[in-house]
């Protein structure tokens, strides 16, 4: 009998707290789903309200379809169900903050279309920003042969076995670009292509167009003798009120001495038109000579040139000026002040590809500039992708993402106060570093990127904002 009530009280015990666990959980799961409910009918009341203040603000179709198909998902998913009252709260909160977000985007997208509408400003283009221009275009109609956009696969520079693209490309279908310019295959020596170029410089407020230069009677080994252009890019650069600046090429048996003779062919043929571009600096109008791949020559020999006491100084002569280095390496900093150069510039759209084009590294350089006495001119770019003449360099492609990564570059830079900002670039289609408006097109090879759904104008659209920041930001100086 003992046993019997001893037992028949541990079964009650045991089953009890049983009894008590299944009723909690019932009662807890019965409660998340009637709080499931209640939160899927509120739910989209709070997406439509947000969905109509910013489509009502906007005006944007785009916008307003994007958050019915995010309701809807939302809805379907149950994604503000939660096991508490809190956690509904926070994402509530958390679901309006992505609201608020889309709606910044539409009012920074609109910004930049109203950029694009405004009536033409009276104000000049800032001669603080720079953008390198490539001259180097030729076409049938013009030129009587095609010159760059037929450029040929290069030889990957790698070890690898697997097989690439060879030969050259046939436009005016096939270009040796991944996106299409909206002029189509131009001619750079057309007077009206470089008018419509320097309008749409001067209409973003870029204030100095860098050409590359090689000396009288070579060229690239498919372009032709700047000679040839330059006459024409400063006539059509000074009725826009642009500046130019020549971009030293590397070209054959490159040094010191030769420089000097071809700076003084420079200044004799070009200095004197109001055009060629010049900054105050040692209490003097100086022009500007950007020198690529500089590295390529000695310290000891440049500095030959660029020292007040070189042998070949041309320091407090004629032919004076502002020489930029190239800085790709780390070591290229000392290099570049013990060569006395006036300052570097990076060049290279590919964050990541060398030290100097690293965005984290910007604000050490300029630092290391200023202690120096040195300018610090960091280039920024839209992106970078090359596989139409190098189809082995994937690795170094930077998608755009429709002008994130571009801004990513601008605030770096102005993070950086720098002084001058250069822009890499208006036309090297090969690199796809472009502004230059682009269109969709395709082949039944190839389908080149575009700029969509921003439009082609997006790039010219978005520097002219980023420089009236940077204009706003040195007058606060």
């Amino acid at each position: 009998m003992v046993m019997s009530t001893r037992w028949f009280m541990i079964c009650i015990k045991r089953y009890f707290s049983v009894s008590i666990i299944l009723i909690i959980c019932f009662t807890s799961a019965l409660s998340i789903i009637l709080y499931k409910w209640a939160e899927m009918d509120t739910k989209p009341d709070c997406l439509k309200q947000n969905m109509e203040s910013v489509t009502t603000t906007h005006g944007n179709v785009a916008l307003s379809k994007t958050l019915d198909i995010k309701m809807q998902l939302y809805t379907d998913r149950g994604i503000l169900s939660q096991k508490s009252a809190n956690k509904s709260e926070l994402r509530l909160k958390w679901l309006h903050q992505k609201v608020e977000k889309i709606s910044q985007k539409v009012r920074r997208s609109q910004t930049v279309k109203q950029i694009e509408q405004e009536e033409v400003s009276t104000t000049h283009p800032n001669y603080n920003v720079h953008i390198f221009y490539y001259a180097w275009y030729g076409n049938v109609a013009v030129d009587g042969h095609w010159r760059h956009w037929n450029h040929k696969y290069l030889p990957n520079w790698k070890k690898e076995d697997k097989i690439y693209p060879t030969g050259t490309h046939e436009p005016p279908g096939d270009v040796s670009s991944n996106f299409y310019p909206m002029l189509g295959c131009y001619s750079s020596k057309d007077p009206v292509v470089i008018d419509t170029h320097m309008k749409q410089l001067s209409d973003a407020k870029v204030g100095v167009v860098v050409v590359s230069w090689y000396p009288p009677g070579t060229s690239d080994p498919q372009g032709d003798s700047p000679d040839l252009i330059l006459p024409l890019l400063l006539d059509s650069a000074q009725r826009h009120d642009i500046r130019v600046a020549l971009h030293i090429e590397p070209y054959r048996d490159r040094n010191p001495i030769n420089l000097s003779q071809y700076i003084r062919y420079i200044i004799g043929h070009y200095g004197g038109h109001p055009a060629f571009y010049r900054m105050q600096r040692r209490g003097r109008s100086l022009p500007v000579f950007y020198v690529y791949d500089s590295y390529l020559t000695p310290a000891g020999a440049w500095k030959e040139l660029l020292s007040a006491k070189g042998n070949l100084s041309v320091r407090g002569t004629q032919l004076d000026g502002i020489f930029l280095g190239l800085l790709v390496d780390m070591q290229h900093r000392y290099d570049i002040k013990k060569s006395h150069f006036d300052g570097f510039y990076t060049y290279f759209a590919t964050n990541g590809f060398t030290y100097g084009s690293s965005w984290k590294n910007w604000r050490s350089l300029s630092k290391f500039a200023r202690q120096n006495y040195l300018l610090f001119v960091p280039s920024v770019g839209p992106g970078y992708i090359d596989t139409q003449i190098r189809p082995w360099n994937m690795v170094n492609t930077r998608h755009r993402r429709h002008g994130k990564y571009y801004e990513v570059g601008w605030r770096s830079a102005l993070s950086a106060q720098a002084k001058l900002i250069s822009i890499t670039s208006f036309n090297e289609w090969h690199e796809g570093t472009q502004i230059e408006p682009a269109v969709q097109k395709a082949t039944a090879s190839f389908t080149y990127f575009d700029y969509e759904p921003e439009g082609p104008n997006f790039y010219l659209n978005l520097t002219k904002w980023w420089v009236k920041e940077f204009s706003k930001k040195q007058e606060g100086e």
